[in-house]
């Protein structure tokens, strides 16, 4: 195995790490992590792990790219879904700032998604195609 697949090998082992971690407060219910947040969408994102990882052992370049890429979307996605929720989550209160304070008492914890979005990164960056450089037969 080279380098970009024991790098490609580390993305995916970022994403896994980080989706276990806690990725939002909730009050009263705690810290959820990726899979608390939807079980569907951890699905996915557990799948191209899978698949990634898979991919970095038999060095299969353009399927880890793809990977990473799908990746980051799905937590784009899921990130921009989950921020909508939470301040959308208490719009059945009828005073607006009551709305607002509570929708304030969720928080982010950024070291889950820090390192899931790291590791797609690093999937994406590290699986480029390697450039050789052919000599000119002259």
């Amino acid at each position: 195995m080279t380098a970009k697949n024991y790098t490609g090998l580390l993305g995916v082992l970022l994403v896994i790490v980080g989706g276990m971690c806690p990725m939002l407060k909730v009050p009263i219910l705690g810290n959820w992590n990726y899979w608390e947040i939807d079980t569907v969408l951890a699905t996915i994102v557990y799948s191209l792990c899978a698949i990634a990882l898979l991919a970095a052992v038999t060095q299969n370049q353009g399927l880890l790219r793809l990977c990473g890429w799908i990746l980051l979307l799905v937590l784009i996605f899921t990130l921009t879904a989950v921020y909508i929720k939470a301040h959308d989550y208490f719009s059945f209160l009828l005073l607006k700032n009551i709305a607002a304070t509570a929708a304030r008492m969720i928080k982010f914890q950024w070291l889950g998604w820090g390192l899931m979005f790291c590791g797609a990164i690093i999937i994406i960056l590290f699986s480029s195609k390697s450039k050789v450089f052919v000599k000119d037969p002259r």
